[in-house]
């Protein structure tokens, strides 16, 4: 992916900080919409960046102290294959709109999710560029790890990319009826009854 001057400068200098930002548009349990974001910083922080398909950054405001724990390694790769990765989230607390909150105060069944990375200059603890986007994709599915004695729990986010949207099929049926809503197009009109319809072709009948 194409990266900007001044983020290119940051990894030849080998100084740098990498922080990532993660954000759900679900929506409340009555249907409104409403945006989760979460970042692997210490504090609250608004950052601008660039959604999925746009070209002009858009302020956020991130939630970070520990809500967003575990990101995943994403894969750069050429092709049209579905991918699954999956996000490690704060599990304890029950704050609003909180992770926990996210997943089981409102709905966010195959909610869009959008993971952000960003470059910060270790001298002044400033984002060098806008984060780049390394992930676009579903929410596939929620699960929260209880801790055995003296281990680790957490809730983990699973989400597939944007290629999944490539394995969905047309329920329309290939009929007359179907091709009339097209405007009037009455292009199978006949559809039903070609078949029984006897053509001949030299000497031979189909």
């Amino acid at each position: 992916m194409p990266y900007d001057v001044e983020t290119i400068t940051a990894l030849e200098s080998g100084a740098l900080v990498l922080r990532d930002f993660w954000t759900c548009h679900g929506k409340t349990l009555g249907g409104a919409a409403e945006t989760f974001n979460y970042w692997t910083g210490e504090d609250n922080v608004s950052v601008n960046v660039v959604p999925p398909g746009a070209e002009t950054p858009v302020s956020r405001d991130y939630r970070g102290g520990g809500t967003l724990l575990a990101v995943p390694e994403i894969v750069d790769a050429i092709g049209l294959e579905a991918r699954s990765v999956s996000y490690g989230f704060d599990h304890i607390s029950k704050a609003a709109d909180g992770p926990m909150d996210m997943v089981f105060g409102h709905n966010v069944r195959v909610a869009r999710v959008e993971f952000h990375r960003g470059v910060f200059d270790p001298a002044t603890w400033n984002l060098v560029a806008a984060p780049h986007l390394l992930f676009s994709g579903r929410i596939d599915g929620a699960e929260v790890q209880d801790a055995p004695a003296g281990g680790e729990g957490g809730l983990s986010i699973t989400a597939v990319n944007d290629s999944i949207d490539l394995t969905k099929t047309n329920p329309a049926m290939e009929s007359d009826e179907q091709q009339r809503l097209r405007s009037g197009d009455r292009f199978r009109r006949y559809g039903d009854t070609a078949g029984q319809i006897q053509t001949a072709w030299g000497q031979a009948k189909g």
